[in-house]
């Protein structure tokens, strides 16, 4: 299944405002809270079904462009361990 075309726009302007990113940051650290926080957004828009899909694409991304990628990079549903909820 293809993601609806108004999430791969926003599949490629993360792609896009990456590049820029990466080059105007002084520090990676300040990199990922935007990023995760963005794609998150992508990804919560998503039907079941192209929820996956749409992983991929930002993992794809990711690869493509991050010079590294930190250990918790891969977004999923479980809360982070002492958060409210669980």
């Amino acid at each position: 299944m293809n993601v609806r075309p108004e999430i791969q726009v926003q599949l490629d302007a993360l792609g896009e405002m990456l590049v820029h990113w990466l080059t105007q940051v002084r520090h990676p650290a300040q990199f990922w809270p935007q990023f995760e926080l963005l794609a998150g957004e992508i990804l919560d828009q998503c039907e079941h079904a192209e929820r996956g899909q749409a992983h991929a694409a930002i993992q794809t991304i990711l690869k493509r462009h991050a010079p590294q990628l930190p250990n918790w990079h891969q977004r999923d549903d479980r809360l982070p361990p002492g958060t409210p909820g669980e």
